[in-house]
């Protein structure tokens, strides 16, 4: 029984890593077979490696589990779609997976806050739950949240509700660059 509940989790596991060594998550520096990051990524609610509002956390600690703001460009040519993902290095399991949004307009900006752009796709995220999984560290302990914007060659032939190995792979297999931001959150002690 506990071999079958840990599989979706080893396999969640191997996909963000397989994107850590083709350069999507984690490395800053170009290696061969990565992508460049030539992408900004900003949002207006905080600042890059500032601490998020707690209203973008989970109910725990006073959140409302809203989605955050975020802006970015995009000055390259050839981009079908964008896709974001929001994990958390610090995770004690490995990086945590807190939202994978995938076929963005690649003509968007933007994404306001507590909304999902139209036509695009969700997909699990690691509590093996469509759509965004708010922070919620443990108590007294500050975790790294790492926003990810990828410039994708073509659209992901992939539909909401995706298995989060299939969307990671899927989004690895066609980003042509990438940019990236940080925040922090301190799961409060109460």
């Amino acid at each position: 029984m506990m071999t079958r509940l840990w599989r979706p989790v080893c396999l969640a596991a191997v996909g963000v890593l397989s994107l850590t060594g083709c350069g999507l998550f984690g490395q800053n520096k170009i290696i061969r077979g990565s992508v460049a990051e030539s992408i900004t990524v900003t949002s207006p609610a905080f600042r890059d490696g500032a601490p998020m509002p707690v209203r973008f956390a989970c109910a725990q600690y006073g959140g409302k589990s809203k989605t955050p703001p975020l802006r970015w460009s995009v000055a390259q040519s050839g981009v079908g779609s964008l896709a974001l993902i929001i994990d958390d290095p610090d995770s004690p399991s490995g990086a945590y997976v807190h939202w994978v949004l995938f076929n963005i307009d690649a003509t968007a900006n933007e994404l306001l806050e507590n909304t999902t752009p139209p036509h695009s796709e969700q997909s699990m995220n690691t509590t093996h739950k469509v759509g965004y999984a708010p922070p919620c560290p443990p108590k007294g302990e500050v975790h790294k949240y790492r926003f990810t914007l990828y410039a994708l060659k073509e659209k992901v032939p992939l539909k909401n509700g995706a298995s989060l190995s299939e969307a990671l792979s899927a989004i690895a297999a066609r980003t042509i660059a990438r940019g990236r931001m940080y925040a922090t959150f301190r799961g409060a002690v109460m």
